[in-house]
């Protein structure tokens, strides 16, 4: 940031240097043209312009650092807002984890890197238990406030730049967890449901129901739209049991990592 700055400083100096002598060379030529042509004011002025326009391409063009400088600039100031309107457009207004669209790219690229590697792919299906109460109850600003609280907590216990977080819809979020067996999945979401109770909140203690699928890498067949399945079926299952509590898929249901 003060390294843009000081660019930004340094072509605003430059740019009024320009306008001066600019202003400067534009009352000398208009009075050397109306001496020596004879011209009125105006046509003075327009051949006045014509000149400061050439000289100045030229100082442009033969001045490499400056136009270089300029160039950097314009393309570095495009290219960060480029990449905050993209990161905007990928990730949930209000909790800042990715979206729901981000979250279903993402997981059909790592459905397919498992099967190339035969690494297993966890994913935690997460939901907030009672939440619609919750937000009749006490409103939806004090919603609001559990759902950025919850996502700050998920991105403190994820792995950087390896696990991806994401707001899925509502109340409900998911985990996705690269190179990780349902074993090792099961011992996050225990950490999570057990923090997500410490949550500093005068309206109670807030708890959430946890669902693990695990993908061993082994079905050709095997799409995003199985793994998300198998887990909301467990996350079901963690529902129906009386919440607060993690569930992983059955062995019965296909492709079942093992450690």
């Amino acid at each position: 940031m003060e390294k843009e700055n000081k660019a930004v400083d340094k072509i605003i100096l430059v740019a009024l240097v320009f306008v001066g002598l600019i202003l400067a060379i534009h009352v000398l030529l208009v009075r050397m043209y109306q001496g020596l042509m004879r011209l009125d004011y105006y046509n003075a002025s327009c051949l006045s312009g014509i000149t400061i326009l050439v000289f100045f391409y030229a100082a442009i063009k033969f001045s490499k650092p400056l136009e270089h400088q300029i160039v950097n600039f314009v393309y570095f100031k495009d290219k960060r807002h480029y990449k905050t309107l993209l990161d905007e457009s990928i990730r949930d207004g209000l909790t800042g984890l990715f979206g729901h669209k981000y979250f279903m790219q993402k997981l059909e690229e790592e459905v397919e890197r498992s099967k190339k590697s035969l690494s297993p792919l966890s994913l935690l299906m997460i939901d907030i238990d009672y939440f619609k109460k919750f937000n009749d109850t006490f409103g939806h600003l004090e919603g609001d406030m559990i759902l950025t609280e919850l996502a700050a907590m998920f991105k403190r216990f994820r792995r950087e730049q390896v696990d991806l977080a994401a707001r899925y819809g509502g109340e409900e979020f998911v985990i996705l967890l690269p190179e990780t067996s349902k074993e090792n999945a099961k011992i996050l979401a225990e950490e999570l449901l057990n923090h997500a109770k410490k949550i500093n909140t005068s309206k109670g203690v807030v708890t959430i129901s946890i669902g693990i699928g695990c993908f061993d890498g082994n079905s050709k067949d095997f799409a995003k739209e199985d793994l998300i399945r198998i887990s909301d079926a467990a996350l079901y299952r963690a529902k129906a049991a009386g919440r607060d509590r993690v569930e992983i898929q059955r062995e019965s249901e296909k492709d079942v990592c093992e450690e």
